[in-house]
Protein backbone atom coordinates (compact mmCIF):
# COMPACT_ATOMS: atom_id res chain seq x y z
CA UNK A 1 0.00 0.00 0.00
CA UNK A 2 1.21 3.54 -1.09
CA UNK A 3 1.30 6.05 1.62
CA UNK A 4 1.40 9.61 1.01
CA UNK A 5 1.88 12.61 3.58
CA UNK A 6 0.89 15.91 2.47
CA UNK A 7 2.52 18.74 4.76
CA UNK A 8 1.24 22.41 5.21
CA UNK A 9 -0.86 24.26 3.14
CA UNK A 10 -1.23 21.55 0.40
CA UNK A 11 -3.81 19.76 2.35
CA UNK A 12 -6.38 22.45 1.48
CA UNK A 13 -5.94 21.38 -1.84
CA UNK A 14 -6.73 17.53 -1.48
CA UNK A 15 -10.34 16.21 -1.92
CA UNK A 16 -12.22 16.65 1.29
CA UNK A 17 -12.31 12.61 2.68
CA UNK A 18 -8.54 13.37 3.21
CA UNK A 19 -8.13 16.82 4.85
CA UNK A 20 -8.45 15.65 8.19
CA UNK A 21 -4.87 13.66 8.71
CA UNK A 22 -3.15 15.08 5.52
CA UNK A 23 -2.42 11.00 4.58
CA UNK A 24 -3.47 9.38 1.75
CA UNK A 25 -3.25 5.36 1.58
CA UNK A 26 -4.10 3.38 -1.52
CA UNK A 27 -3.11 0.29 -3.43
CA UNK A 28 -1.25 0.94 -6.90
CA UNK A 29 -2.77 -0.50 -10.04
CA UNK A 30 -0.61 0.87 -11.72
CA UNK A 31 3.11 2.31 -12.77
CA UNK A 32 3.06 6.00 -12.58
CA UNK A 33 5.83 8.88 -11.56
CA UNK A 34 5.22 10.60 -8.12
CA UNK A 35 4.19 14.05 -10.24
CA UNK A 36 0.96 12.63 -11.64
CA UNK A 37 0.51 10.75 -8.74
CA UNK A 38 0.33 13.53 -6.03
CA UNK A 39 -1.40 15.59 -9.06
CA UNK A 40 -4.23 12.71 -9.09
CA UNK A 41 -5.07 14.32 -5.31
CA UNK A 42 -5.43 17.68 -6.72
CA UNK A 43 -1.83 18.89 -5.65
CA UNK A 44 -0.63 20.88 -8.70
CA UNK A 45 3.36 20.34 -8.83
CA UNK A 46 4.23 24.11 -9.05
CA UNK A 47 3.16 24.44 -5.20
CA UNK A 48 5.56 21.60 -3.98
CA UNK A 49 8.71 22.20 -3.11
CA UNK A 50 10.24 18.95 -1.70
CA UNK A 51 8.97 15.35 -2.06
CA UNK A 52 10.57 12.37 -0.20
CA UNK A 53 10.30 8.54 -1.43
CA UNK A 54 10.86 6.29 1.12
CA UNK A 55 13.33 9.07 2.98
CA UNK A 56 15.17 9.75 0.15
CA UNK A 57 14.78 13.25 -1.64
CA UNK A 58 13.61 12.84 -5.29
CA UNK A 59 12.41 14.02 -8.62
CA UNK A 60 8.67 14.62 -10.36
CA UNK A 61 10.02 11.97 -12.77
CA UNK A 62 10.39 9.39 -10.26
CA UNK A 63 8.38 6.19 -10.51
CA UNK A 64 6.30 4.98 -7.11
CA UNK A 65 6.57 1.43 -5.87
CA UNK A 66 3.41 -0.86 -4.39
CA UNK A 67 4.80 0.12 -1.03
CA UNK A 68 5.95 3.68 -1.02
CA UNK A 69 6.52 5.97 1.55
CA UNK A 70 6.16 9.46 0.51
CA UNK A 71 6.24 13.03 1.89
CA UNK A 72 4.69 16.19 0.28
CA UNK A 73 6.40 19.61 1.07
CA UNK A 74 4.65 22.44 -0.10
CA UNK A 75 6.48 25.83 -1.56
CA UNK A 76 6.64 28.31 0.88
CA UNK A 77 7.90 32.11 2.21
CA UNK A 78 10.91 30.40 3.06
CA UNK A 79 11.45 28.90 -0.37
CA UNK A 80 14.42 29.74 -2.27
CA UNK A 81 13.55 30.83 -5.76
CA UNK A 82 16.56 32.16 -7.16
CA UNK A 83 18.77 28.93 -6.42
CA UNK A 84 18.66 25.33 -8.22
CA UNK A 85 17.09 22.44 -6.61
CA UNK A 86 16.59 18.71 -7.05
CA UNK A 87 13.01 19.74 -8.59
CA UNK A 88 13.72 22.90 -10.31
CA UNK A 89 17.42 22.67 -11.16
CA UNK A 90 16.96 25.49 -13.72
CA UNK A 91 15.74 28.75 -11.23
CA UNK A 92 14.34 31.99 -11.44
CA UNK A 93 16.33 34.78 -12.39
CA UNK A 94 14.24 37.33 -11.32
CA UNK A 95 10.56 38.07 -9.90
CA UNK A 96 8.64 38.12 -12.83
CA UNK A 97 4.86 36.85 -13.68
CA UNK A 98 2.43 35.88 -15.84
CA UNK A 99 -1.57 35.84 -14.66
CA UNK A 100 -4.69 34.61 -16.15
CA UNK A 101 -8.11 35.95 -16.66
CA UNK A 102 -8.98 34.94 -13.30
CA UNK A 103 -7.01 37.24 -11.57
CA UNK A 104 -6.26 39.87 -13.62
CA UNK A 105 -6.77 42.16 -11.62
CA UNK A 106 -4.47 40.77 -9.35
CA UNK A 107 -2.13 41.39 -12.27
CA UNK A 108 -2.75 45.25 -12.33
CA UNK A 109 -1.58 45.82 -8.55
CA UNK A 110 1.37 43.57 -9.53
CA UNK A 111 2.21 45.73 -12.28
CA UNK A 112 1.10 49.36 -10.03
CA UNK A 113 3.36 47.93 -7.84
CA UNK A 114 6.52 47.65 -10.24
CA UNK A 115 6.53 43.89 -10.93
CA UNK A 116 6.90 42.81 -14.49
CA UNK A 117 3.60 40.97 -14.89
CA UNK A 118 2.02 39.89 -18.20
CA UNK A 119 -2.07 39.28 -18.82
CA UNK A 120 -3.86 39.17 -21.89
CA UNK A 121 -7.27 37.81 -21.96
CA UNK A 122 -6.68 36.86 -25.57
CA UNK A 123 -4.48 34.40 -24.41
CA UNK A 124 -5.54 30.84 -23.89
CA UNK A 125 -4.26 28.54 -21.68
CA UNK A 126 -2.09 26.46 -23.65
CA UNK A 127 -0.02 29.71 -24.18
CA UNK A 128 0.43 30.81 -21.07
CA UNK A 129 1.73 27.29 -19.75
CA UNK A 130 3.82 27.55 -22.69
CA UNK A 131 4.80 31.26 -21.92
CA UNK A 132 5.46 30.85 -17.98
CA UNK A 133 7.77 27.93 -19.02
CA UNK A 134 10.30 28.85 -21.87
CA UNK A 135 10.45 32.67 -20.65
CA UNK A 136 10.67 31.57 -16.45
CA UNK A 137 7.67 33.57 -15.37
CA UNK A 138 5.73 32.85 -12.29
CA UNK A 139 2.23 31.72 -13.15
CA UNK A 140 -0.32 33.01 -10.95
CA UNK A 141 -4.10 31.45 -11.43
CA UNK A 142 -6.99 30.19 -9.31
CA UNK A 143 -7.10 27.43 -12.20
CA UNK A 144 -5.74 24.00 -10.83
CA UNK A 145 -5.37 22.28 -14.18
CA UNK A 146 -3.81 25.42 -16.03
CA UNK A 147 -0.98 24.88 -12.68
CA UNK A 148 -1.06 21.41 -13.55
CA UNK A 149 0.34 21.37 -17.06
CA UNK A 150 4.14 20.23 -17.32
CA UNK A 151 5.83 23.16 -18.80
CA UNK A 152 5.08 25.26 -15.50
CA UNK A 153 7.56 25.12 -13.80
CA UNK A 154 7.05 27.80 -11.43
CA UNK A 155 3.39 29.21 -9.86
CA UNK A 156 1.06 29.22 -7.49
CA UNK A 157 -2.67 28.59 -7.18
CA UNK A 158 -3.60 31.87 -5.92
CA UNK A 159 -5.99 30.98 -2.36
CA UNK A 160 -7.74 34.37 -1.87
CA UNK A 161 -10.93 36.01 -3.48
CA UNK A 162 -10.53 39.00 -3.73
CA UNK A 163 -7.89 41.15 -5.22
CA UNK A 164 -6.43 42.93 -2.17
CA UNK A 165 -5.98 39.94 -0.16
CA UNK A 166 -4.27 38.29 -3.57
CA UNK A 167 -1.75 40.38 -3.68
CA UNK A 168 -0.81 40.50 0.32
CA UNK A 169 -0.95 36.73 -0.43
CA UNK A 170 1.95 37.14 -3.79
CA UNK A 171 4.10 39.60 -1.69
CA UNK A 172 4.20 36.61 1.56
CA UNK A 173 4.90 34.10 -0.46
CA UNK A 174 7.49 35.39 -2.71
CA UNK A 175 9.53 37.51 -0.12
CA UNK A 176 8.63 40.85 -2.25
CA UNK A 177 7.92 43.61 0.18
CA UNK A 178 11.50 45.04 0.05
CA UNK A 179 11.57 44.72 -4.21
CA UNK A 180 8.38 47.23 -4.15
CA UNK A 181 9.26 49.98 -6.79
CA UNK A 182 4.91 51.73 -7.82
CA UNK A 183 4.60 53.64 -10.66
CA UNK A 184 6.95 52.57 -12.25
CA UNK A 185 4.71 50.23 -15.00
CA UNK A 186 2.24 51.14 -17.10
CA UNK A 187 -0.88 49.53 -15.96
CA UNK A 188 -1.74 49.25 -19.43
CA UNK A 189 1.31 47.48 -21.29
CA UNK A 190 3.26 46.70 -18.88
CA UNK A 191 6.14 48.81 -19.98
CA UNK A 192 8.34 50.61 -18.12
CA UNK A 193 7.64 54.44 -16.88
CA UNK A 194 10.36 57.35 -17.65
CA UNK A 195 10.10 61.03 -16.66
CA UNK A 196 8.77 63.02 -19.28
CA UNK A 197 8.88 66.74 -19.83
CA UNK A 198 5.61 69.08 -20.05
CA UNK A 199 6.54 70.45 -23.10
CA UNK A 200 6.53 67.16 -24.60
CA UNK A 201 3.34 65.68 -23.43
CA UNK A 202 1.92 68.96 -23.63
CA UNK A 203 -0.40 68.02 -26.52
CA UNK A 204 -1.99 64.72 -25.03
CA UNK A 205 -3.33 66.54 -21.85
CA UNK A 206 -6.60 67.94 -20.87
CA UNK A 207 -6.77 71.67 -20.05
CA UNK A 208 -7.33 70.99 -16.22
CA UNK A 209 -4.10 68.52 -16.08
CA UNK A 210 -1.97 71.30 -18.22
CA UNK A 211 -2.52 73.86 -15.89
CA UNK A 212 -2.89 72.02 -12.45
CA UNK A 213 0.37 69.45 -12.74
CA UNK A 214 3.80 69.72 -13.57
CA UNK A 215 5.24 66.34 -13.41
CA UNK A 216 4.86 63.40 -15.74
CA UNK A 217 5.77 60.12 -16.48
CA UNK A 218 5.07 58.23 -19.98
CA UNK A 219 5.29 54.61 -21.07
CA UNK A 220 7.70 53.57 -23.38
CA UNK A 221 5.91 50.90 -24.49
CA UNK A 222 2.06 51.99 -25.26
CA UNK A 223 3.34 55.83 -24.95
CA UNK A 224 0.17 56.49 -21.91
CA UNK A 225 1.26 59.39 -19.97
CA UNK A 226 0.73 59.38 -16.28
CA UNK A 227 0.57 61.83 -13.19
CA UNK A 228 0.13 62.03 -9.86
CA UNK A 229 -3.49 63.30 -9.86
CA UNK A 230 -6.38 62.79 -7.24
CA UNK A 231 -6.70 59.58 -7.19
CA UNK A 232 -2.83 59.39 -5.75
CA UNK A 233 -3.97 59.70 -2.52
CA UNK A 234 -6.00 56.39 -2.68
CA UNK A 235 -3.10 54.21 -4.37
CA UNK A 236 -0.69 55.79 -1.65
CA UNK A 237 -3.38 54.60 1.28
CA UNK A 238 -3.61 50.96 -0.63
CA UNK A 239 0.32 50.66 -0.65
CA UNK A 240 0.40 51.71 2.47
CA UNK A 241 -2.11 48.80 3.53
CA UNK A 242 -0.31 46.26 1.45
CA UNK A 243 2.95 46.93 3.31
CA UNK A 244 1.02 46.50 6.76
CA UNK A 245 -0.67 43.52 6.25
CA UNK A 246 2.42 41.69 4.25
CA UNK A 247 4.85 42.50 7.15
CA UNK A 248 2.35 41.40 10.00
CA UNK A 249 1.19 38.20 7.77
CA UNK A 250 5.11 36.93 7.70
Amino acid sequence: MVTLHFNGNLVDLLPRQFIKDSLVRFDLQRQTSVKDLIESFGVPHPEIEKILIDGAETGFGAAVHPHAEIEIFPISSASDFLSPSLLRPDPLVDFRFIVDVNVGKLGVKLRHLGFDTLFSESLGDPRIAAIAGCRRRILLTRDRNLLKRKVVDFGHLVRGKRPSDQIVEVIRLYGLRNKINPCSRCLLCNGLLYAARKEDVLGALEPLTKKYYTVFHQCEGCGKIYWAGSHRDNMDRELRDILRRAARAI
